[in-house]
């Protein structure tokens, strides 16, 4: 049983970490992408609206903000480049109501962005991986944000595939034992043989592989060897790009038969470019399939795990402010 005074003390030690967090942010003034990462700048303004006031964040206040007020030494030239890339990130917000709909939290008045009055459980799950997607301002809740992103892969993906078998092999690891243990373990479960040598290879103090977080297949009622196995990376950080190689040792470590598995990247990030059809930018490697917010999103609607998040508190501080 938790006392009053502890109550007390565990409350002040999340409001101490938020408020640093809302410093760290507020530091910031303007991010450093590069101005073709504006899926980037867009998030960093939905940031903005979070941790802003109930008036929202405005074309102008960003501008300011972004640039700073202009005078009369400032180019022209520059201005207008300033203007229309700002412009641009404002467009893909007015693409995200469309895209994201009754999912999305914010919403438009005139050049005005606002947090919605009535935020649904889906609109919470918005925040949630906008806020994972954002790990290097909110890294004193980065436990939380990395295990409850594991746990909501997991679930899209029982989701999209309602007849396969799904098991978390990273944090929330359904196995026990050491990295060979469970390896082994895995390969017992799928049907599929464990290639030994590369196996031994893992050192025996090596508890967890870290090249795999969820893992599904879709069994046949024949003992076949032959089946389509999705391996799954969850990346939350900056770097995920990197994280795309991870999955691909288990083609070592497990003796596929006939056919290759398919390696899949789970990523908070918003990426889906409406009137292209594809990703924005160059992130994403071949033969790799992408969950990223949208389709997450769209998978997670209806579901009920949201009051056994680890983040929940951050997500009702952002969401409800002071």
């Amino acid at each position: 049983m938790i006392s009053k005074q502890q109550g007390m003390k565990m409350e002040t030690n999340f409001d101490n970490l938020y408020t640093n967090v809302k410093n760290r942010f507020n530091d910031i003034g303007k991010p450093d992408y590069p101005y073709d990462q504006i899926n980037n700048y867009a998030d960093f303004i939905e940031l903005s609206v979070l941790f802003s006031t109930k008036d929202g964040i405005s074309y102008g206040d960003l501008l300011d903000s972004f640039f700073g007020e202009p005078d009369e030494n400032t180019n022209a030239e520059k201005k207008d480049e300033n203007e229309a890339f700002l412009k641009r990130v404002f467009s893909l917000i007015d693409e995200r109501i469309s895209l994201y709909a009754e999912s999305y939290p914010f919403h438009k008045n005139q050049n005005v962005l606002l947090l919605k009055e009535s935020i649904s459980e889906n609109n919470k799950y918005y925040v949630f991986l906008l806020i994972a997607s954002q790990l290097n301002i909110f890294n004193s809740f980065l436990h939380n944000l990395t295990t409850d992103f594991e746990t909501l892969s997991y679930e899209t993906l029982k989701k999209f595939l309602p007849n396969a078998i799904i098991k978390q092999f990273g944090k929330n690891t359904d196995y026990i034992g050491n990295a060979k243990q469970k390896i082994q373990a895995l390969s017992k479960d799928i049907g599929i043989p464990v290639n030994n040598y590369e196996v031994q290879e893992i050192g025996d103090r090596n508890n967890q592989e870290r090249g795999l977080d969820v893992v599904g297949w879709l069994p046949f009622e024949d003992k076949c060897q032959n089946k389509i196995v999705f391996l799954g990376q969850c990346a939350c950080g900056k770097n995920f790009e990197s994280k795309q190689h991870d999955t691909r040792r288990f083609e070592d470590y497990l003796i596929f038969y006939k056919t290759k598995p398919q390696h899949t990247l789970f990523i908070p990030y918003s990426l889906i470019n409406v009137k292209e059809c594809k990703f924005y930018g160059n992130y994403i490697e071949k033969d790799y399939l992408v969950f990223e917010r949208k389709r997450i999103l769209s998978l997670l609607n209806g579901n009920k795990i949201y009051n056994k998040l680890l983040s929940k508190e951050l997500i009702e501080k952002c969401v409800n402010g002071e």
